[in-house]
């Protein structure tokens, strides 16, 4: 799933988005906070064209305790 359909998704669901920067050693790698209630997760910023990792979607639904079974896209997940 291309990360700006991830975060339409998420949005439609009441979710909001926080810039950040994590500063590693010497290399900053950017991600986004998003914050769902009283829950927050991590999505890294990859651009709005990338594919996200299904992994990393997952997570971020489980973190955020949100339904992964309503993600756009084919109905017949494993």
């Amino acid at each position: 799933m291309e990360s700006a359909t991830f975060r339409k998704w998420l949005a439609e669901r009441g979710c909001r988005f926080e810039a950040g920067r994590d500063t590693i050693e010497t290399h900053g790698h950017a991600y986004v906070t998003v914050h769902r209630e009283d829950k927050r997760a991590i999505l890294p910023d990859l651009g709005t064209k990338k594919a996200l990792d299904p992994r990393v979607i997952r997570q971020i639904v489980d973190e955020l305790g949100l339904d992964w079974n309503e993600l756009p896209g084919p109905t017949s997940r494993v």
